[in-house]
Formats: structure tokens, C-alpha cells, sequence
């Protein structure tokens, strides 16, 4: 029964401490670097998608060409 009481006081404690942390604003600048590396990850991951298909489709025009020469 302790364990659970200690438990729950150090739990709370933590929240109190991450709450007052929040409303001091100090994981603002944590949100705004979060979402630059999501928003520059996404924009990675579509130029990807594009270089792969433009490749496929220079690949397939070479194959092209050298099956009709």
C-alpha cells in the first residue's frame, strides 16, 4: 500500500511540474522544432517519391530505345 501512495505523490508531483513547465511556456520552442523537422521530413519524403518516379520513367524510356534500335 505504500508503494502505491509513493507512487501516486511522485506521479503528481511530475504532472504538477510538467503542467507549470507548459503554462511557463518553456516547451514552446520543443513544438516549433518538432513540427519544422515534420514539415521539412514530409517535403524530403515527396522529393523522394518524385526523383523515384522520374528515374522510373527515364529508365523506362532507355529501355524503350534500345529495345526498338
Amino acid at each position: 500500500m505504500k508503494k502505491i501512495i509513493v507512487s501516486l505523490v511522485i506521479g503528481s508531483a511530475i504532472g504538477y511540474c510538467i503542467r507549470k513547465m507548459q503554462d511557463d511556456g518553456q516547451f514552446d520552442c520543443v513544438c516549433d522544432s518538432a513540427q519544422k523537422l515534420f514539415s521539412k521530413s514530409k517535403k524530403n519524403v515527396k522529393n523522394i517519391g518524385d526523383i523515384a518516379k522520374n528515374e522510373g520513367e527515364y529508365l523506362k524510356d532507355r529501355v524503350e530505345d534500345k529495345l526498338l534500335k
